[in-house]
């Protein structure tokens, strides 16, 4: 499979709901070696700013949009994004495999196919010039639509922070990421820098088991990979689990929506003598988690339970609980660009119940005497501040810690938590507050 059937596949799937990374995974398989960069590339300056691009095609097409066949409508905005975003690969490349590609699909319709070539060469005359007095205006709704963030959204972070500070979070949810790596064994770490060379590998000065790249690679392309040496992983929720580390004395821990596995693989992998417990509702993430695990090495050194977090009641009390909490994702929108277009505030609302019910049943389980993290890769306090202010109004016994999480420049939550931007590339948005359960002994 060519990189632009692959795209056009990976976005076909965004649009019936699939996940682009997860679409991502399995197309890439299929698409030869020197065709994935540009795949992934495509999928992702079409995802990133796709308002912008749908609002392009409105202004520069000669026919409404709601009149084109789904497959010109899903190669025009594709090709939009290509010819202005690709640096490169050469345009007429894009556009006439573009035209080809509607040209076999239309064969009712036989405008479809010159319509493309039309709208995507005027776009490559007319649209860098259009795009850029939107960047100049000073209105936090233009700015939205120029760095691509729905417009709901740039409203409710100008309430939450402020006009100024929305702006640049704006910008900073759009900028480019990299990947960052989890080396398993920190003293392996120089070694493996060594290894991905060729994708400009560095240490990190957030942890000491961290490796940014300066690229995003297929990761089981990576040297170390299938030995489970090391495993892709933002530095935010690197961490936070540092973090969890740096106050953990012992005890069993529990992993309360453990997804597929990265920060129990984490915590499993730096703490061989931990034991670990984790719980997910989706059989699938379990079998992913087990998969990962047998990649790392660990097995046998944890549980996994398929159930409802919110309801099961543990056979043993945990002494130390990790609660990354399902959640918006609009601090990874940089880095899973699909999330920002199928966020709603309806959705916002019905997270937010959820968080607080599974924050409410992780403090009533834990141990007195234990820990436990609240974590979300969100940047709205209605799932951070909000949710960690509703247990600090409702419990007596939670007292917060102070989460010393080694970035150079947090956000003190107002008021419960830490609040980190990504300032970065290797960095996403992320939420951490830290509770202790005082014991008798401490009232």
């Amino acid at each position: 499979m060519r990189g632009i059937d692959g795209a056009l596949s990976v976005m076909n799937d965004v649009e019936q709901g699939m996940f682009a990374s997860e679409s991502l995974r399995h197309t890439l398989r299929d698409i030869e070696p020197a065709e994935r960069k540009l795949a992934s590339s495509l999928v992702y300056v079409t995802l990133r700013r796709m308002g912008l691009w749908k609002h392009l095609l409105a202004k520069f097409c000669r026919r409404p949009a709601v009149s084109l066949n789904r497959e010109t409508a899903l190669c025009l905005v594709v090709g939009i994004a290509g010819v202005l975003e690709l640096e490169h690969f050469k345009p007429g490349v894009l556009v006439n495999a573009l035209v080809q590609r509607v040209k076999t699909a239309a064969s009712e319709d036989s405008r479809e196919a010159p319509l493309v070539n039309a709208v995507l060469h005027t776009i490559m005359e007319e649209a860098p010039a259009y795009i850029e007095n939107i960047k100049s205006s000073q209105a936090l709704r233009d700015q939205a639509l120029a760095f691509g963030v729905p417009g709901w959204v740039a409203a409710e972070w100008g309430k939450e922070f402020g006009v100024k500070e929305a702006k640049r979070l704006i910008q900073l949810s759009t900028s480019q990421t990299w990947m960052s790596l989890r080396a398993s064994d920190p003293a392996d770490r120089d070694t493996l820098i060594s290894e991905c060379e060729k994708f400009r590998a560095a240490r990190s000065d957030l942890t000491e088991c961290g490796i940014r790249l300066e690229a995003n690679p297929y990761p089981p392309d990576l040297p170390g990979y299938a030995e489970g040496r090391l495993t892709p992983q933002t530095e935010s929720s690197m961490a936070a689990v540092e973090t969890l580390l740096s106050l953990w004395s012992g005890g069993r821990i529990l992993d309360m929506c453990m997804g597929r596995g990265v920060k129990a693989g984490h915590i499993l992998t730096r703490r061989p003598e931990a034991e670990l417990e984790g719980w997910d509702l989706s059989p699938a993430r379990l079998r992913a988690a087990e998969m990962e695990f047998a990649r790392l090495g660990v097995k046998g050194r944890y549980r996994t339970i398929c159930c409802d977090a919110g309801s099961i009641e543990p056979e043993t009390r945990p002494d130390t609980i990790v609660l990354d909490a399902p959640c918006s994702g609009s601090g990874t929108w940089g880095r899973h660009p699909d999330g920002k277009w199928r966020t709603t505030p309806a959705e916002i609302g019905k997270l937010t119940r959820l968080q607080k019910k599974l924050l409410a049943r992780g403090c009533e389980i834990l141990r007195p005497g234990g820990i436990i993290m609240y974590c979300t890769c969100s940047v709205f306090r209605e799932e951070n501040e909000d949710v960690a202010g509703s247990i600090m109004a409702s419990r007596n016994d939670m007292v917060e810690l102070p989460a010393k999480t080694g970035i150079s420049s947090p956000r003190k939550g107002k008021p419960y938590g830490t609040v980190i931007w990504p300032e970065v590339p290797w960095l996403d948005g992320f939420y951490i507050v830290i509770f202790k359960k005082r014991g008798r002994a401490e009232f």
